[in-house]
């Protein structure tokens, strides 16, 4: 797998993180080298075959995901697949589905050696602050594919434990689809609740990266659009930690 950086986003602020702890970004796949363009593609396609999540507090599945981990050298730029493990949150941060430790079906292999994959995780860990990045030379990536349905009389929860932090020292998200649907407002809010940003990612490759520590987020339900007989929304979601030494 290359370790050279290729440049994913358009445009990064030069110093991201230093106002606001939401960097918004934006990665267009029809400008991409060619086999990472391809992969791209790839990537969004296994999406098409995600199990549904099983601790949905839900009468019906209105989210499948597929979950795994990396860690990423910060100085080759090297990305390496680690072993499948539960994925867990404290009911602190999560009071939906916290204090669990939750089990998800593994990433596919062919997700596992998709290089726009490991391109997107070096690009995303290219922004944290210096002073972040001499926190650790190796970050863990936990990668998170999750499909969000909306169907007639169903809507889709992309957040729902509301307004929340995820415990992480970063969170990325990337969208690689969405059809068919309204609503899907990102919201972030300082500390205390205030919700001070707004956003909506439209396009398949939008993207968003905030310090975790720095504020709050949830996303409104997606609501299928009339005539349609389901609608997606699917993200690519990192949880991006260093790996103490």
């Amino acid at each position: 797998m290359p370790t050279e950086l290729v440049p994913i986003f358009a445009s990064a602020p030069e110093s991201p993180f230093a106002d606001d702890p939401v960097v918004q970004l934006r990665c267009d796949p029809a400008a991409l080298p060619e086999p990472l363009r391809q992969d791209f593609t790839a990537l969004s396609g296994d999406f098409d075959n995600l199990a549904d999540d099983l601790w949905l507090k839900s009468e019906y599945v209105f989210r499948q995901r597929r979950f795994g981990r990396f860690v990423v050298d910060l100085e080759t730029g090297a990305t390496e697949p680690l072993e499948d493990q539960p994925f867990y949150q404290s009911t602190d941060v999560n009071h939906y589905a916290g204090g669990i430790e939750r089990r998800f079906e593994s990433l596919e292999k062919r997700t596992q050696d998709n290089t726009f994959l490991a391109a997107l995780m070096r690009s995303v860990l290219a922004l944290l602050p210096a002073r972040d990045r001499d926190r650790a030379t190796r970050w863990e990536c936990g990668v998170h594919l999750m499909r969000i349905i909306a169907r007639p009389g169903q809507p889709g929860f992309p957040a729902p434990e509301g307004m929340h932090r995820d415990g992480h020292a970063f969170t990325a998200l990337t969208l690689m689809r969405r059809t068919d649907v309204d609503g899907a407002v990102s919201r972030f809010a300082t500390p205390d609740g205030a919700v001070y940003r707004e956003l909506v990612m439209q396009e398949p490759g939008d993207t968003v990266v905030f310090q975790d520590p720095r504020c709050m987020h949830d996303v409104t339900p997606i609501e299928v659009r009339p005539g349609a007989p389901v609608g997606v929304r699917d993200i690519c979601g990192f949880s991006v930690n260093p790996v103490e030494a």
